[in-house]
């Protein structure tokens, strides 16, 4: 077996309920070589005690500090970690006990620089395998850049294991409030990796409530997914000197609108979004690019759409 070290580093914020879980499936992994940053990031209730009572344990190391937000505390656990690989683990989620001697095999066999796996749903209680959408396999950085820009990609972006050199404090998009901010820490990360590989092996134990967000549709104030696609953008134009993504940020864009706004503004870029020509793209996209002009009958298409896979347990 491997002699890497491997650090996981898991944000905390007022996750007394599950923390002891989420570390009790670190403790139970078959690879040994593990090394836990635990940040509490400013929590009001028992996790800060949680955490330094499981400093008490091995190579469990805490650090507390003001309230940031979940990226802040990614990097805040990133720059105190020493391991070979990283994983980052939100602290309400779990591991299954054989993850990170898979990742490390994968790693080392096939030369990688990152790995995606496939994960779990668990929604009050009750495991859903999310389906893959059918790959699997060894890729270029830019294969999976344009996977991570798709928004029918099902594998969660927190389940990434990399390398740790590939990781600099830059790479943390610790803007408040920001949409999909582990989307583009990924994004950033896949712009240095030369192999990627995805695995349709689900390791990762996605924890959520039937009336969450995240189960019934995600919503952010549009100005916020402005700054989104800002600065994705900012992030391309830095590191790709072509158009090659074009499609794939107005695709995204369409979905983003259809989806994940709740009260479309018809301002500017709304204007831009509905001007696209999309003769080209997927058929969905293209009955949501029409649907996008009438925006209180996409929602009222959208709305339908969502109750109808809750009905048939779909969404998972």
């Amino acid at each position: 077996m491997s002699q890497a070290k491997v650090s996981i580093i898991v944000p905390v914020y007022n996750a007394e309920k599950y923390l002891e879980r989420c570390y009790n499936s670190i403790n139970s992994q078959s690879y040994p070589n593990i090394e836990v940053i635990m940040v509490n990031d400013g929590s009001t209730d028992e996790s800060a005690a949680i955490v330094d009572e499981l400093t008490s344990n091995r190579g469990v190391i805490g650090v507390h500090q003001a309230n940031q937000g979940s990226a802040a505390a990614r990097c805040a656990g990133f720059l105190r970690s020493t391991g070979d690989y990283v994983l980052f683990l939100d602290s309400d989620d779990t591991l299954e006990p054989e993850a990170i001697e898979f990742l490390v095999e994968k790693m080392e066999s096939q030369q990688l620089d990152a790995v995606y796996c496939g994960f779990n749903r668990v929604v009050d209680g009750v495991t859903h395998p999310v389906a893959s959408r059918g790959y699997e396999g060894t890729l270029t950085g830019e294969k999976m850049l344009k996977l991570l820009l798709d928004p029918e990609f099902l594998y969660i972006a927190c389940m990434c294991f990399s390398r740790r050199e590939l990781w600099n404090k830059e790479m943390f998009v610790v803007k408040r409030e920001m949409p999909s901010e582990d989307i583009l820490t990924n994004i950033r990360l896949v712009l240095k990796c030369s192999r990627v590989g995805v695995y349709d092996k689900r390791l990762y134990n996605y924890y959520q409530v039937s009336t969450s967000l995240t189960m019934t549709g995600r919503y952010f104030k549009q100005a916020l997914w402005r700054k989104y696609f800002s600065e994705l953008e900012t992030t391309l134009n830095e590191n790709v000197h072509d158009n090659r993504f074009d499609d794939d940020i107005k695709i995204n864009e369409i979905h983003t609108f259809s989806f994940y706004i709740n009260k479309i503004v018809k301002d500017d870029w709304y204007k831009q979004v509905i001007s696209y020509e999309v003769r080209r793209y997927p058929r969905k996209i293209r009955v949501l690019h029409a649907l996008l002009h009438s925006p209180s009958l996409l929602h009222m298409c959208v709305k339908g759409n969502r109750w109808m896979k809750r009905l048939i347990g779909r969404q998972y």
